[in-house]
């Protein structure tokens, strides 16, 4: 027998005590909810490892100082390009794709995945709130954009963790100076543990007054009208797109086509 008692009401959401629907109701209603033990301590090591070797050769990719100056420092970029290790087991992970196929339906693409450092006592852009969808300012029905960020460490606030403003993704402004003073929450997030929130939420790191890095590897999905920031499809050059599921998941299918022809013959070939 339920616990919660009521009068005067019609209409109800049901979970069915199915821990991915209290985690999707909890995304609709405040914008975020924290999945648990999504990654062993094992893969959270190999996270950890393999993130700092494609920072490393992203890095050797440039000249010296192009990324401080477009400021992008200790952020790994398109990780799954590199190693299929963030395909896997992050991107693909199971029980997020649990949350996600409630949130956005069956058919939603990787739009990023990035990892991110926040380093022991130092500054860092991602200090700023912001949407993960940036410069937008409206309100929707339902949401389109989901990001889930997997926790590498702990997330408190002594490391900086992740900051957020419950239920901002509802409101088409900045709030206020006095109501984020007042209603700001620091998401205190276990180790192996995945934040998920609606990408519309403002939200922000913390100082890392810590003496370790913060690490997190943040995935964005959206439904697939969303251009990626990055074309998966082109940096993999053909890799998966054999697959009927990764093909749309990593967005091969939904590239604008080059020409009238293209577009034609790609639903023709689809009618086969």
């Amino acid at each position: 027998m339920s616990q919660i008692q009521h009068y005067g009401v019609n209409e109800f959401t049901k979970t069915e005590e199915d821990k991915s629907a209290v985690h999707a109701e909890e995304i609709l209603i405040k914008g975020f909810t924290i999945v648990p033990d999504v990654l062993t301590p094992e893969e959270v090591n190999t996270a950890k490892i393999k993130m700092e070797e494609v920072y490393k050769k992203q890095l050797n990719e440039l000249e010296p100082g192009v990324i401080e100056k477009i400021n992008d420092t200790d952020i790994g970029r398109a990780l799954l390009v590199y190693d299929d290790f963030f395909l896997h087991k992050i991107a693909l992970n199971k029980k997020v794709a649990q949350v996600l196929n409630r949130v956005l339906g069956k058919y939603y693409i990787i739009r990023e995945q990035n990892g991110i450092i926040n380093r022991a006592n130092s500054k860092n852009y991602q200090l700023k709130w912001h949407r993960d969808l940036l410069y937008q300012h409206f309100t929707y029905s339902r949401p389109f954009a989901v990001s889930a960020l997997f926790c590498l460490q702990d997330f408190n606030e002594l490391n900086g963790g992740t900051y957020i403003l419950p239920a901002s993704q509802k409101t088409e402004a900045f709030p206020s100076e006095d109501y984020i003073l007042r209603n700001e929450i620091c998401a205190n997030a276990p180790i192996g543990s995945a934040i998920v929130f609606d990408s519309m939420l403002y939200h922000r790191a913390g100082h890392n007054k810590s003496q370790n890095d913060r690490i997190g590897i943040n995935n964005m999905y959206v439904q697939p009208y969303i251009k990626q920031a990055i074309s998966f499809p082109s940096m993999l050059k053909g890799k998966y797109s054999d697959d009927p599921f990764l093909n749309l998941f990593l967005g091969y299918d939904s590239e604008t086509d080059s020409d009238v022809k293209s577009w034609r013959m790609k639903r023709f070939n689809r009618k086969k």
